[in-house]
């Protein structure tokens, strides 16, 4: 090899080669220790900032000694007296922003931008652009210099066309009296001054622009790294491509581990641990990817090794709450109120008591469907005229409910007004003043990194003419992500690829060994693609392998002696997408090859965890308790026939499922309106004796205008506008065969009726929505219906028992509920408790306002008899012994309407519900 023209070029360069038969933390400081003394004239260059951290912890170990400065590559790319990345950012924007013809630019751009991708696409263009130039600055070029490198080929006009717009954003950057980070960096010396020494310490993939700073910087420099051929390395420590086209050692099949997905994969990675039996101490774990870490993270943690991924970011403290607040400058509606409070940081802007607004917002969306203040004004001013008329009617109990949505209503209008008068603020004083104020209250302590950004772009605010919410979406594209502090007792960290070759322990686990993931398939970044990555000399993807492909040789190399490795990888992810093997662990050839590709690609049996969602067996949710109620509305009977747990949860666990994000009216809006409309028609006693049909058609279509004026002002939402149009057509029906009875001889003579029965202590309360009287003397009563239900009386509440007939098990053995010598149960008592409650009446059922002609009128319970109402009262007070004794249990297995579905996680509601205290 001495011959070796390669191999003579680097006899006396600047490399050590460190023994790889030991982890090469281990080796780099056996190597470091003896030099200790020259440590404060030392700049060691590491990886990453946790290879910085790990190495300063093992120089420590050995003595406690003044550890040398540790930095990574990038801190050779930092410049002082640089515009901020922002700033370069805003430039791009601003200049992109600023071209008025396009032609000139039509090889990078046929298509003119902005035409089609709506607000915000100068702000995506241009960073995507600014990373095309930190790409190139890894180089040591500038966009510029890479369109001279292409000019010949097929993407050199693109490039010149990108040349005259980084020439442009230069300019626009000068004349704020700034310089951009690449130029900058590009004419400067890297900063050593006082240091005698710089040692690249196992730096596989130095930039080649550090290569050039440090080419010239005049001091001694070391290249450290593991291995034994110095021609398989360049003069900087980074692998050759001959890594690509070599067999890798290998560690034998039994270290090698094929799992179903990232789940099962860090279980078998804590199984490995367990039966290796090392010390937390002598494990390195690590993870090829984020899905593989997490799972790791988890796994472990839930174990008792306490694990941790130093390398994970969380978004800024802020980010999520600017989001909202920028949504909330564009559009002051109740909605993104709503999701403005639902971030903590917004207590303080409405004097406390986030929660209780929230509520409020949310209930007269859900009730109201309010958009704006002016729809909670006349939210206001509807439920103000049901109160008054409430207190003359001298119903108490609705009188205190409706009371309480006032007040709802009230907190709602306040929260609306607080949070405008702090916008009007913020808009008044412009972008920069306006969040330091904002911060002074929402981030008093500054964790945010908000206020830094703002100092980096206040010299440019007089320069740059945009609106509050342009400034606020820039923040939020740049603020950068803070780091995850580590729990108190982490006994594991779990590293990425690259910081694995600075860990020492000697029982190493790395999952995610995946194509794709080890090797990375890179950035694909269209701007750059391979050919031209070669053409610059920028790391490309072949780099990226050789590099792994040297990293993999070392970490099994390093343990072959002392110590163990374990490789694992996946057949697909969490989400389902299915993965191949990394290359790595197929780089052999002839039979071996073959061996592998049938053992690797063998089918494995997809786990639980497989499933979009799994729930440990073990769990289960836990009902609170509630106290006995002591009033029970007429309604509830039907929901404790169907299923007594869900009863629990409706009517005492007050649990329901609201939909305030509709813009239409649902089945009970519709339902309500419909009901109200007929309501006020009755009340007003002229209208009620109107026996022409066009008459009261006309006076119900005023009272639907008037009630939806009232809700939505002069601009009711399309589909609320439509829905009209439906229920028109009802009241239109519905007067029709209102003047048929009323020709018959009937005469509405009261009003939402309300009663009181009590049932062995228990208040049961209802209203009546109509009682008539027939010039004969008769009495009905009914109540009005929208729902299918309407069709037959009697069929909505009681249904057929026959031999093929399961009761559900709630009702198993119960005669109270069969009535008809057990012919038929009991599914509803509505309307026979009306008739119960208040006595001498003839008729009962229902005037049906439903979807069709045919579905509009009367429909009576047909042979409807004293004993009838007997069974319904025995029934009744059956159910309220249940309710007493706190019998919710068991849930039915199916019900006809579940709005409760979603609590079931998929499943049934008695397994995931622990039956506790309740009795059965």
């Amino acid at each position: 090899m001495a011959d070796d023209p390669e191999l003579a070029l680097f006899e006396e360069d600047r490399r050590v080669f460190l023994d790889w038969g030991q982890p090469f933390l281990s080796a780099l400081t056996e190597w470091l220790w003896p030099q200790r003394q020259k440590f404060p004239e030392m700049l060691v260059v590491v990886p990453t900032s946790q290879s910085g951290r790990r190495l300063r912890e093992a120089l420590a170990e050995l003595g406690g000694c003044f550890s040398p400065k540790v930095i990574t590559p990038g801190f050779f790319l930092h410049q002082e007296g640089a515009a901020p990345e922002v700033v370069e950012l805003l430039g791009w924007i601003e200049v992109l922003e600023g071209i008025e013809d396009w032609e000139e630019y039509s090889a990078v751009f046929p298509v003119a931008p902005g035409q089609d991708e709506g607000a915000g696409w100068s702000m995506s263009l241009a960073r995507s652009l600014l990373g095309v130039r930190r790409s190139l600055l890894e180089g040591g070029l500038m966009i510029s210099a890479a369109a001279k490198r292409l000019a010949g080929t097929v993407e050199g006009e693109r490039w010149r066309n990108l040349a005259e717009l980084e020439k442009r954003v230069e300019r626009l950057l000068e004349g704020w009296g700034m310089v951009s980070r690449s130029t900058e960096l590009l004419r400067s010396k890297p900063h050593v001054e006082g240091v005698q020494h710089i040692v690249i310490a196992g730096v596989v993939d130095l930039p080649p622009m550090v290569e050039k700073m440090l080419e010239g910087v005049g001091v001694n420099i070391s290249v450290l790294l593991s291995g034994k051929e110095k021609n398989a390395f360049d003069s900087w420590g980074r692998p050759l491509l001959i890594w690509n086209e070599r067999e890798l050692p290998w560690p034998g099949m039994e270290a090698v581990h094929l799992t179903a997905d990232p789940h099962q994969q860090a279980e078998e990675a804590l199984r490995l641990v367990a039966q290796g039996g090392h010390s937390s101490d002598e494990v390195a774990l690590g993870a090829g990817d984020e899905e593989s870490a997490q799972e790791l993270e988890s796994a472990f943690t839930r174990a008792g090794w306490s694990a941790f991924d130093p390398g994970k970011k969380k978004a800024s403290p802020l980010a999520g709450w600017l989001k909202a607040w920028r949504n909330y400058l564009a559009k002051a509606g109740a909605a993104e109120v709503i999701d403005l409070l639902g971030f903590e940081e917004s207590g303080v802007l409405v004097s406390g008591k986030r929660a209780q607004r929230v509520v409020a917002l949310s209930t007269a969306r859900d009730r109201f469907l309010v958009r704006t203040r002016a729809d909670v004004e006349r939210a206001m001013g509807q439920v103000e005229g049901e109160l008054a008329q409430a207190r003359g009617d001298g119903e108490g109990h609705r009188e205190e409910r409706i009371r309480k949505q006032l007040d709802q209503l009230s907190l709602a209008l306040e929260t609306l007004d607080l949070l405008e008068k702090r916008r009007r603020a913020f808009l008044s004083e412009g972008f920069h003043r306006g969040m330091e104020r904002l911060l002074g209250v929402v981030d008093p302590d500054g964790t945010s990194g908000v206020g830094e950004w703002l100092s980096e772009t206040a010299e440019v605010v007089s320069w740059v003419d945009r609106e509050a919410g342009f400034w606020v979406e820039l923040l939020r594209a740049t603020l950068a992500p803070g780091a995850v502090e580590s729990p108190d007792d982490r006994v594991l960290d779990v590293n990425g690829w690259v910081e694995l070759f600075y860990e020492p322990g000697g029982h190493l686990v790395m999952c995610g060994m995946n194509e794709g993931i080890v090797p990375s398939h890179g950035d694909h970044d269209p701007w750059l693609p391979e050919s031209a990555r070669r053409i610059l000399g920028i790391p490309c993807a072949e780099d990226r392998a050789a590099r792994d492909a040297y990293l993999f040789a070392s970490l099994v190399e390093s343990r072959r002696e002392k110590g163990r490795v374990d490789f694992l990888f996946s057949k697909s992810s969490l989400g389902g997408d299915v993965l191949s093997p990394s290359r790595l662990l197929l780089a052999t050839q002839g039979d071996e090859l073959a061996r592998r590709v049938q053992e690797f690609f063998q089918d494995v049996e997809p786990p639980e965890s497989g499933l979009a969602w799994t729930m440990d067996e073990a769990w289960r949710w836990k009902p609170r308790e509630v106290e006995v109620p002591s009033k029970l509305n007429v309604t509830a009977f039907s929901d404790y026939l169907a299923c007594p747990f869900r009863f629990y949860l409706k009517h005492l666990a007050r649990m329901n499922e609201p939909d305030p994000e509709r813009v239409e009216w649902n089945a009970r809006d519709f339902g309500n309106v419909a009901h109200l409309v007929v309501e006020r028609w009755a009340r007003d006693e002229c209208a009620r004796d109107l026996g022409e049909a066009v008459k009261v058609e006309e006076w119900v279509f005023a009272e639907l205008d008037r009630i939806v004026g009232e809700r939505f002002g002069e601009s009711p939402p399309l589909a609320v506008q439509i829905q009209c149009a439906s229920l028109r057509q009802r009241l239109s029906w519905f007067a029709v065969a209102q003047a048929q009875e009323y020709a018959e001889g009937w005469r509405v003579v009261e009003v939402e009726k309300s009663f009181t029965l009590d049932l062995d202590g228990i208040q049961v309360r209802g209203q009546v929505d109509r009682i008539e009287e027939h010039r004969d003397g008769r009495r009905r009563i009914l109540d009005y219906k929208t729902t299918a239900e309407a069709k037959k009386v009697e069929g909505a509440h009681r249904k057929q028992v026959n031999a093929r007939t399961n009761l559900p098990p709630h009702l198993e053995g119960v005669d109270a509920v069969l009535t008809l010598n057990g012919k038929k149960r009991w599914t509803n008592l509505q309307v026979a408790l009306y008739s119960a409650a208040l006595g001498d009446v003839d008729e009962i059922g229902y005037f049906a306002l439903g979807a069709t002609e045919g579905d509009v009128g009367l429909r009576l319970w047909e042979g409807y008899e004293k004993s009838d109402e007997e069974s319904a009262l025995r029934c009744a007070r059956w159910v309220v012994e249940q309710v007493k004794a706190g019998v919710f249990w068991p849930p039915a297995s199916r019900v006809e309407y579940d709005d409760l579905e979603v609590l079931a996680l998929g499943r049934t509601l008695d397994e995931v519900v622990e039956k506790g205290g309740m009795a059965s």
